[in-house]
């Protein structure tokens, strides 16, 4: 018969937890649990295990652990969990979300024949929505008078202040620099203007020696009047081409640097606004937090009624058994302990405050130990419980017999005594023991002899 057996492994803090999960069986013939598959757990905590087992009519007991350890005890996830029987001979067991106990797993043990240490074992896991509502449970607000530390305001970062007060520097020094840039394009463009005018003045005196020339007859020195006027004309053009060269690679490197500068200003801007923002955040917590302490600080300079205390836990215990009751969890809260300091004047009986504590010597409260018991007429099962009777030495008949009586189902084993003195079919063994507490209806598992 082919099995399929699937769910999910989380840590304490709802992340998946890693590593293995081993799936184990109980062995009738050897009477001991024994390992039938392990898988790895996947990045989400998944696992999926496969089991070929031999058909029967009856589905074996079987649980999900983590690794055995050599002389350790078993450290168990689950126990059962949801069965499945499809068409074509396919079983699905799943055990759901599991949520790991880590160094909480709690120790099962027994010590009453036929236990021994050999059968204890710790839980090591539980279903995920228990757990949470354990959580809840242990977050009861029982005694906030023993807060002493009270919550500290937060100011602003002083990293954060000097980076701003960085941020500014560099802003003056940038402005500046970007200032001196603007003035030195304006003296380029005076530099500009200047030339020009001269130019124009060169170009008019040119002109005034060339009509001069043309009013006069040509003299001897023509020649050499024309050369030095061709070269001062060749003179000027170089010098406007060289200025006007210089002028035009300068102002183009003064509007990068005049670009650059605005990028890292508008970048400097930017950065500010976030750090205005952070810092507009930083203050609306600061307020709340203040708001907290003085809402806490109230609370623990306020006196408390000791009898109110307790009727409020109780309710609140009452309420998580409801809520327990109404998701269907088969479990139910056992008892819960409170030790608590109280102050006692004449037929009151309050709840010291800070304010006391710090005042007064410790001798001077009371300690009460208050104990909660669960309600047993509250509980899911109406029916009384069965006790287990001893069925030792009975034949099944007698045993079946007794167990009916009872309201028990009684479910037979055979053990083969050999050449033992022994007496064939009588009980030797049964689970559980005797004077055991089940509801009625449950299975009793009992041993008897056979030649």
């Amino acid at each position: 018969m082919q099995w399929s057996i699937t769910g999910s492994v989380f840590e304490a803090d709802g992340k998946p937890a890693s590593g293995q999960v081993e799936l184990q069986l109980y062995d009738m013939a050897r009477q001991l649990w024994r390992s039938a598959a392990k898988g790895s757990l996947n990045a989400k905590g998944d696992f999926a295990l496969k089991l070929n087992l031999a058909e029967d009519k009856t589905l074996p007991a079987v649980r999900l652990c983590e690794p055995s350890r050599a002389n350790q005890p078993h450290r168990v996830l689950a126990e059962g969990g949801l069965i499945k029987v499809e068409p074509g001979k396919l079983v699905r067991l799943s055990y759901g979300d599991i949520e790991r106990l880590g160094d909480n797993a709690v120790a099962r043990s027994e010590r009453d024949s036929p236990f021994s240490a050999a059968d204890d074992y710790l839980l090591a896991g539980m279903p995920k929505e228990i757990v949470k509502l354990t959580l809840n449970m242990a977050s009861l607000r029982i005694n906030p008078q023993v807060i002493k530390a009270q919550p500290q305001v937060q100011p602003v970062s002083s990293n954060q202040l000097k980076l701003q007060a960085d941020l500014s520097k560099q802003i003056e020094v940038q402005s500046l620099e970007l200032n001196q840039k603007a003035q030195l394009i304006n003296t380029l463009e005076r530099d500009k203007q200047t030339t020009g005018n001269e130019l124009k003045q060169a170009q008019l005196k040119i002109q005034t020696l060339e009509k001069q020339l043309q009013s006069k007859p040509a003299a001897a020195g023509s020649e050499q009047i024309e050369l030095a006027t061709n070269q001062i004309k060749l003179q000027l053009n170089e010098q406007i081409l060289r200025q006007s060269t210089e002028f035009e690679l300068s102002t183009a490197s003064l509007q990068r640097n005049l670009n650059q500068k605005n990028l890292e200003l508008a970048q400097v801007s930017e950065r500010l606004e976030v750090l205005s923002k952070q810092r507009s955040e930083a203050a609306a917590e600061a307020a709340l937090a203040r708001e907290e302490s003085e809402r806490l600080k109230s609370q623990m300079e306020t006196q408390v009624d000791a009898g109110e205390l307790y009727s409020n836990i109780a309710r609140q215990l009452q309420q998580a058994q409801s809520k327990l009751n109404d998701d269907g969890v088969p479990y139910r809260l056992g008892k819960v302990s409170l030790n608590l300091k109280t102050l006692v004047n004449g037929n009151s009986m309050t709840l010291p405050t800070l304010a006391e504590i710090d005042k007064h010597n410790a001798g001077i409260f009371t300690d009460v130990a208050v104990e909660y018991l669960p309600d047993d007429s509250h509980t899911q099962t109406s029916e009384p419980m069965v006790t287990v009777p001893d069925f030792s030495d009975l034949t099944e008949t007698l045993a079946r017999r007794l167990a009916g009586d009872l309201g028990l189902q009684l479910e037979a084993a055979y053990q083969s005594v050999g050449d033992s003195a022994q007496p064939v079919g009588q009980a030797i063994r049964q689970i559980p023991a005797k004077g055991k507490q089940l509801p009625p209806g449950e299975v009793v598992l009992v041993v008897f002899t056979q030649p």
